[in-house]
């Protein structure tokens, strides 16, 4: 049985997960002319947010990149939060009233 892949780092938050654990976040969405370059690997809480957040517009405008993305006023609070969580936590993100 081939050894365990080591823990890779949330790209949002920073948190280490094993690789199977992470999604893939397009952060140009493939509606708006993303393509598989535009990929990330997130933790499932962190890409949550993010889709309960923003719509893809304003992802496709405001935050086509991770490193924009990490900078988004709105997910400065939850960002904090979820960095002193363990990676074993799973809570589901309730949808915002109104995305941004």
């Amino acid at each position: 049985m081939p050894p365990p892949k080591p823990p890779e780092p949330c790209r949002l938050c920073g948190r280490p997960f094993p690789p199977d654990r992470l999604t893939k976040h397009h952060c140009k969405p493939k509606a708006k002319g993303g393509t598989t370059k535009d990929v990330e690997l997130v933790c499932s809480q962190c890409h949550g947010m993010v889709h309960a957040t923003f719509t893809n517009t304003t992802l496709a405008v405001l935050y086509p990149t991770i490193d924009q993305l990490r900078t988004a006023p709105e997910l400065g609070p939850f960002r904090t939060w979820v960095r002193k969580q363990p990676p074993s936590r799973r809570k589901r993100n309730k949808e915002r009233r109104r995305k941004v």
